[in-house]
Order: C-alpha cells, then sequence, then structure tokens
C-alpha cells in the first residue's frame, strides 16, 4: 500500500481540485501546488507550499519552467527506503501523489481565433513530464490526472494494483496529446479531446463524443443549451446532412435520425412551417436543422409550435438569440460551412467498417425516363427532392413529396410495401393531399405490389434506382396506371 503524506497539484481544469485538497488537509497531507493552482487553493483557504518555494526557484518565462526541477521530479521518482538517504541530501520530500491534467492543446487549436503563438504556449512540458514521472514510479507514487479519478484515491493506503491502473492511463493520456501536438505540427487535424456523455444511446450504455478537425456543427461551443447527449448528436448530424442536399432556404426534422418533415421555399421560416406540416406529431422533442439564417420570427414560430431538442443553423439573428434563450433548455447549435467528409466508420464489436461516404447529387445525374409519360419541369424537380430526403432516411425508404415538401416519409422496414403504406398514412393523418405527388423509393422495387398501391393513392411520378430482375413488370404496371417512371440507376440504402 502507498500512503500519502505529501502531494504535488497542479491542473489547468480546476474541477473537484477543492474536494481533493480538502481531503488532503484534513488528513494532514501536506500540498506542494504552483501557479493557479495555487492561487486557487489559498483563495479557497487551503495551505499549500507553492512550488517555487519548495524548490528555491522561482518561475521563468512567464511560467514557462515552474515544475522542472530536481527537488520536484526526485520527490516523484524516488523508491522509498531505497533512495531516501540522496533525497534527504537533495533536500527534497519523497512526493507520494501527483495530480496533474494538461494544458487544453486541442482546445486551443480549435478555438476560433487562435494564433501560433497562443497553440504553442498551449503545448504542455512540465505537466506529461511530472505525469510519466510518477506513472513510472507506480509502486511507490500515486498519480491522477483526470478529475473523475480523484475519489478512487484513498489517503489512508492505495494498493499497488489500483496505482499501476493509474498509470497507465496516465500514458494514454500523454500519448494521445503527444499525437495531437505532432498532428498540429504535420498540419493534419487535431481531434479534441474524448468528452464523456451523461449516457449513450440508453442510460445503461455510457457515450463518450470525439470531435476531428473543424465539424460539422459545433458541439464544443454551444450557444446555449443544456449537455448534449449521444442522441442529440447522431440526430444533430443527420439532419445536417439531409438540409444540406438543398441549395435553397431548406429544414429537416429528424426524429430518430430519420427525417420526419423537410422542405424548400424561399424563406426558412417558410420552410420550416411545411416541413413542420408534414409530421407535427412526430416533429415533437425532435431536431431541426437550416440551411440558412434564423431569424426572430422563425425562432418564435418554432416555439409556439412544437418542443425542440437541438436547433442547427449556420447563423442566428441577434433577436432569434434572444428568443430561443425564453426556452434555455434548447441545445442551439452552429453549422460549420465544412465539406463532408469522403470516407465514414463504425466499429461494431470490434469490426471495423469502412465506406466512402454517399455524396452522390442526384440533381447532377443522367435521369432515365422509363415509360412512355414524362415528368415535366416542375415534377422532376419535386422527385430530385424526395429522391435527396429518401436517401438520408433508413432503409427501406419511401417518400412522398410535392411543390417540394415532404408528405409523408416510411422508413427503417423490413419490406419496401410496408414503408409505402406508412408513408400514405402519415399523410392521411395530417390531412395532405398526396393526389399527383411523386414517390421516391431509396432502392428498386421488387414487385408491382408497391406501384398499384400507390396507384391506388393518386400519385402521378415516381423515382427510383431500378435494377429489379422485375423492372419491365414494375415499369409495366406504371404504365398502366398512367405514372411516370424515372430511373436514377443509383441505389441509397441507409443502415
Amino acid at each position: 500500500m502507498i500512503k500519502i503524506k505529501t502531494a504535488l497539484l497542479s491542473v489547468f481544469d480546476k474541477t473537484g481540485i477543492l474536494e481533493l485538497a480538502e481531503k488532503l488537509v484534513q488528513n494532514n497531507v501536506q500540498i506542494l501546488s504552483s501557479g493557479g493552482t495555487a492561487k486557487y487553493l489559498k483563495s479557497n483557504n487551503i495551505a499549500v507550499t507553492e512550488i517555487s518555494e519548495y524548490t528555491g526557484f522561482n518561475e521563468v518565462f512567464d511560467g514557462r519552467v515552474k515544475t522542472l526541477h530536481p527537488k520536484v521530479h526526485a520527490g516523484i521518482l524516488a523508491r522509498g527506503e531505497a533512495d531516501q538517504e540522496e533525497l534527504e541530501k537533495l533536500g527534497a520530500k519523497k512526493i507520494d501523489l501527483v495530480v496533474v491534467n494538461l494544458y487544453p492543446f486541442a482546445d486551443e487549436v480549435a478555438k476560433d481565433g487562435s494564433t501560433e503563438s497562443s497553440i504553442i504556449e498551449k503545448i504542455d512540458i512540465g505537466g506529461p513530464a511530472m505525469l510519466r514521472a510518477a506513472a513510472k514510479n507506480f509502486h511507490h507514487t500515486v498519480v491522477a490526472c483526470q478529475p473523475e479519478q480523484y475519489d478512487q484515491i484513498d489517503i489512508d493506503g492505495v494498493s499497488i494494483e489500483q496505482s499501476k491502473e493509474l498509470a497507465a492511463q496516465v500514458f494514454s493520456i500523454t500519448s494521445d496529446y503527444d499525437l495531437n501536438v505532432s498532428n498540429w505540427f504535420f498540419e493534419n487535424d487535431v481531434p479534441l479531446e474524448s468528452k464523456k456523455l451523461r449516457y449513450g444511446e440508453n442510460p445503461h450504455q455510457e457515450g463518450f463524443l470525439s470531435m476531428v478537425g473543424k465539424t460539422p456543427i459545433n458541439f464544443h461551443d454551444p450557444i446555449q443549451g443544456k449537455e448534449i447527449s449521444y442522441n442529440n448528436v447522431s440526430d444533430a448530424l443527420a439532419a445536417w446532412a439531409c438540409v444540406n442536399e438543398f441549395s435553397e432556404p431548406s429544414v429537416c426534422i429528424v426524429k430518430h435520425t430519420n427525417p420526419c418533415g423537410v422542405a424548400s421555399n424561399k424563406t426558412v421560416l417558410e420552410a420550416y412551417q411545411r416541413a413542420f406540416q408534414t409530421d407535427p406529431t412526430s416533429a415533437f422533442g425532435g431536431v431541426i436543422a437550416c440551411n440558412a439564417l434564423v431569424d426572430e420570427t422563425c425562432a418564435k414560430t418554432m416555439l409556439e409550435n412544437q418542443f425542440i431538442e437541438v436547433l442547427v443553423a449556420p447563423s442566428y439573428s441577434e433577436e432569434a438569440i434572444n428568443i430561443l434563450q425564453e426556452k434555455p433548455n434548447i441545445r442551439v447549435l452552429l453549422s460549420n460551412d465544412v465539406e463532408t467528409d469522403n470516407y465514414e466508420n463504425k466499429m461494431i464489436h470490434g469490426i471495423g467498417l469502412i465506406q466512402s461516404t454517399d455524396l452522390l447529387d442526384i440533381s447532377e445525374i443522367d435521369l432515365e425516363f422509363a415509360t412512355k409519360n414524362k415528368p415535366n419541369e416542375k415534377n422532376i424537380e419535386d422527385l430530385i427532392f424526395a429522391m435527396k430526403v429518401a436517401k438520408h432516411a433508413k432503409s427501406n425508404a419511401i417518400v412522398l413529396a410535392k411543390n417540394k415538401m415532404t408528405l409523408g416519409v416510411g422508413a427503417g422496414q423490413m419490406s419496401r410495401v410496408v414503408s409505402t403504406k406508412i408513408a400514405f398514412m402519415k399523410a392521411e393523418e395530417e390531412g395532405l393531399d398526396v393526389a399527383n405527388c411523386v414517390l421516391a423509393s431509396d432502392a428498386f422495387f421488387p414487385f408491382k405490389d408497391n406501384i398499384d398501391l400507390a396507384a391506388e393513392k393518386g400519385i402521378s411520378h415516381i423515382i427510383q434506382p431500378g435494377g429489379s430482375v422485375k423492372d419491365e413488370e414494375v415499369i409495366q404496371a406504371a404504365e398502366e396506371n398512367n405514372i411516370t417512371m424515372t430511373l436514377t440507376g443509383i441505389r441509397h440504402f441507409k443502415h
């Protein structure tokens, strides 16, 4: 067991450090501290010995050199009785506990307005040196580098096994830190420190948020709102990806990563009103993404219409922000003008899947008009609009649309005909007229039953990839029902 008699506290993140210091003082542990930590603890009536007083060496170069001293590192690296005599010759104390966390280098890189000079000053030198020294000497020194570890420290004695576990985390953290610095020097993206979320998809699951480079949505510095959750992040990214398919003012409302209402119009307000009209029931507690500025009227309308979990937009008027502050729990986030990553990946049970992102712009491909009747220019605009939405709904996906507004979305079903039924059911529930609207399917129709159902409901135009062995039968069914059939040749499965 490692008994703690002397502790060194030097932290940038002050979370939990006062409570730990109070516990140390109550147990007659001498505290060595430096710089801002010493000042903070003293202001809270905690007795500390400053490092400069202990070493007899004042901080120099604006604090660049303060803990890099033999008395500090000898105290951390001393191996109990074996080094006690030499330690005494140095006039040094055995340091039993080292509590250090590092300058937020990645945060500084990500910060708007950061400079090369400000970034360089956030390259921690003394912190990693003390952490690694303590971790190396885990048989004799306990080390903690994260606030959540403080509760694990038993002043009466820490086992060697526990000390080794804490040491292992140090090498993991300092390794990541050094990699971030290296990436910056090589001009690669620097990931922000992984942030622990309240939980994952469900309360019994752990969740973490990791960000690399300039991300599509600024989760790091929200305008307002409760702490972001795992599901908030997932839904916000899904909504952002969908709404950024469109160049004119557009809004996408997402629930459980599926679009439940999407519209484009002359203004964001009009687009929102039409997107909300698609499915007000599902929109409750949803995530809203806009691709243009949210003004006061739009923000007010949103708050009057629904309960919002997350709102994402590239900008907000000052009046809109004031309106949104009436509901301080809403997570209001800024989207960034960044290109979508060319590749995406996921880990499942230790197996990594990597694929190129589905970046196809449907409006730029050559469409094949498979039936004798052809859609007109306005119909084609709606067909492309509907397929852009279908691309972002879970398979099997069916989207009904008219005048650049979704009327019904069926998604995530094992049967395409069931998705089709759900899309029509949604439209009927909201009293939306589907006569002469368009229908988009993310993949081919395996049978003509979907076409027959669409014809019964009054669909006039269908867009789908094609490629089924039943294509001829499906196209013939469209001909018989006076429905135009447009083929893209591109499937958009989303799992």
